[in-house]
């Protein structure tokens, strides 16, 4: 698949068979970062990732950074700092394939993705397995229906197909659903609760309070929430937005001022029953 070793003191994203009966049983960590809103948050993750993932004996970490470029998508550039600040896999959303010049990037690194439903023909992949301490790990990553542009074809069946095609080569899975209705969000959920092992939500850029284990073991929340700017609106400036929603006008958007921060949730998972044990809201 391609995959090109970063500068890390704690990966390996080596391609596993599956087979090392080496593999020990334990509580994988797995971390997540919701969307990361602007360059200001690429540095903050460069500066304090690493750190984090030691401090809290993170095994593997996805970044949602579609809007690293501030709504432009993400440049290749950009992606290759958050690969080497500890980003074991970047997923994207709606804004992905907006940077042209990161089409040939995205076509050659496997750990960068788009959402599936873009369909075959688009730039990228919607899904990759990567390796996490001998464990396959396939990451999807998908598009809503509701409230959201682009609109493409039904999230399901293209999940369904992943999860079809790849049964056997992979250990655990994780999905990035990028949506706008919380509704929509949880359907998915419950939707593949016992098929894939972790369900985050993207792209509202605000941290539900609704980290939970579904019934059959599958760990989600509704929305992992940003890294970047405090001090606005969603990342974007307040003054900014508020003008837009008052006059109906267009104004260009701004970055919101204020210190970083990155907000997301570390899913502990039991590799011996493939169950989430924990699901913890993070800061920092």
């Amino acid at each position: 698949m391609g995959l090109s070793p970063r500068d890390s003191p704690i990966k390996n994203n080596k391609m596993t068979s599956g087979t090392d009966l080496n593999r020990k049983l334990f509580n994988m960590k797995i971390l997540v970062i919701g969307d990361v809103t602007s360059p200001a948050g690429i540095e903050h993750l460069k500066r304090n990732l690493w750190k984090f993932r030691e401090e809290n004996k993170i095994d593997f970490c996805v970044v949602n950074g579609e809007n690293a470029s501030f709504i432009t998508g993400i440049s290749p550039e950009l992606a290759e700092i958050l690969l080497r600040a500890g980003a074991d896999c970047i997923t994207g959303g709606n804004h992905t394939l907006r940077n042209r010049k990161a089409y040939t990037y995205l076509d050659d690194t496997a750990e960068i993705l788009r959402p599936v439903n873009f369909g075959d023909g688009a730039p990228g992949r919607g899904y990759t397995i990567l390796d996490a301490l001998g464990y396959r790990i396939l990451v999807i990553n998908a598009l809503g229906r509701v409230h959201i542009d682009p609109v493409l074809d039904s999230p399901f069946n293209f999940i369904d197909r992943v999860l079809r095609d790849e049964a056997g080569n992979y250990d655990f899975s994780i999905l990035d659903f990028h949506a706008e209705a919380t509704g929509e969000k949880l359907a998915v959920g419950y939707a593949y609760d016992g098929k894939i092992n972790v369900i985050f939500g993207t792209h509202t850029h605000v941290q539900t309070a609704d980290g939970r284990i579904l019934p059959t073991g599958t760990g989600y929340i509704t929305d992992v929430g940003m890294c970047g700017e405090s001090d606005g609106i969603l990342g974007m400036d307040a003054d900014t937005v508020v003008l837009r929603m008052r006059s109906n006008l267009p104004h260009s958007f701004k970055t919101a001022s204020g210190k970083c921060h990155a907000d997301g949730v570390i899913f502990t998972l039991d590799t011996s029953s493939g169950r989430v044990t924990d699901v913890t809201p993070i800061g920092f």
